[in-house]
């Protein structure tokens, strides 16, 4: 296991980090520290270097990812840490990437947000029965992305880095619900999210489906760093809720309160609007400089898929109790997350109305969701309305 050892150097950007050995399989061996660029190191392994092994595990495409056994297999590759590897684990999230030792490359020659690359992974997850082996048409494939769905990185004609992405099942659902989320933002006139469109995809039987896509937020001068990285910075208490400690992080490296409770305030609220359980540590993120290393501020929002009781089947959707939902997020149950709320007034819910005519896009026998999820949007609008008038769901009868 392991197999033959390599040393490379973690970059960020041109600055030297660590030196550390790698096996042809990607699995990480002894690392030795550049104390002079302390500063650069990974935030979520600074800790020890047994958090910096799991930040390079993280750093990997998850193996659970719809269609990833099938694509690393067309690739010749062994597993998702081989190729991130042989992709000099190369990201469109930050600026981090590995340097074989005795190589002269740089990070004008590599990176991704200025040169040209094909995400030939992504092209086999997307396009599972319509291969297209992309590798010959560039020296860098995108091999570091994280999230389960299929995903794939483009470039746009005018230069621009997008990401598309599927559904799973046979629904389409997923990628309707990130687009609806995109128009509540705007109707709320809230700035900081990440806009989803609809786009053509192909699925499974060489059918076409429905996608969607977003630009990139990131760039050569912004990097983004999850929130589950920074926890990863301090010591967490067992059954402690990751709400506080995150906040003590982001106030620790300049963040100002207001602006943490703002737009942890819209987007609890929002969330629990279009019930996202889904609000994990990767779903949420803060921005910085990687030259400066300042703190610029949230990401905007992201990654709202996983919502609008996508995965209840229809004749279990007039079953659901609203006051029993759970979530992947700082605590177990929905409805407690509007504990943390601190200005209950900041979603206009008069401009939250919404119009479901984007599900019909949807596959033709999952058109009678829309009735159901429209009475059970509805509800939740009402049950927020009585929360910004004082009730507490996690207390009062209303909501049992």
């Amino acid at each position: 296991m392991g197999g033959r050892k390599k040393e490379y150097f973690l970059m960020h950007k041109d600055i030297r980090v660590c030196l550390m050995e790698i096996s042809d399989d990607g699995i990480l061996g002894n690392v030795r520290r550049n104390k002079a660029a302390a500063a650069h190191f990974p935030l979520g392994g600074q800790m020890n270097n047994m958090k910096f092994h799991d930040w390079w595990r993280d750093r990997a495409i998850p193996r659970t990812r719809h269609g990833a056994k099938n694509a690393l297999q067309k690739l010749g590759y062994s597993s998702t840490n081989s190729a991130l590897v042989n992709n000099l684990a190369l990201s469109l999230s930050d600026c981090y990437w590995i340097l074989p030792r005795g190589e002269g490359l740089s990070w004008k020659d590599t990176n991704l947000f200025t040169n040209d690359f094909v995400d030939t992974f992504g092209e086999l997850t997307i396009n599972r029965d319509h291969i297209i082996d992309l590798r010959k048409e560039t020296r860098f494939n995108c091999a570091t992305s994280q999230g389960e769905l299929q995903k794939k990185w483009c470039i746009a004609p005018d230069g621009r880095r997008y990401m598309i992405k599927g559904n799973y099942g046979n629904s389409w659902q997923q990628s309707l619900n990130e687009i609806f989320a995109s128009t509540l933002h705007k109707q709320q006139g809230f700035l900081n999210y990440t806009t989803y469109y609809p786009v053509k995809v192909q699925v499974d039987g060489n059918r076409e489906g429905l996608g969607c896509m977003c630009y990139d937020f990131c760039s050569e001068n912004v990097e983004c760093i999850s929130a589950w990285e920074l926890l990863n910075t301090v010591k967490l208490r067992t059954n402690e809720s990751w709400y506080y400690p995150l906040k003590k992080i982001c106030l620790k490296l300049g963040m100002q309160e207001k602006d943490f409770t703002f737009f942890m305030d819209y987007q609890i609220m929002t969330d629990y609007l279009i019930t996202n359980t889904d609000r994990h540590m990767n779903n949420i993120a803060v921005m910085r400089n990687p030259d400066t290393l300042e703190l610029l501020g949230f990401a905007p929002i992201y990654d709202s898929g996983n919502s609008m009781f996508y995965n209840i089947p229809y004749s279990q959707l007039t079953r659901i109790r609203l006051d029993e939902i759970k979530t992947h997020s700082f605590i177990e149950k929905e409805s407690r997350l509007l504990q943390y709320v601190r200005d209950r007034s900041l979603v206009d819910l008069d401009k939250a109305e919404m119009d479901f005519g984007i599900y019909k896009n949807d596959v033709d026998e999952n058109q009678i969701r829309i009735s159901p999820l429209t009475e059970l949007y509805e509800r939740k609008r009402e049950r927020l309305k009585a929360f910004q008038k004082g009730n507490d769901p996690w207390k009062s009868k209303l909501y049992r």
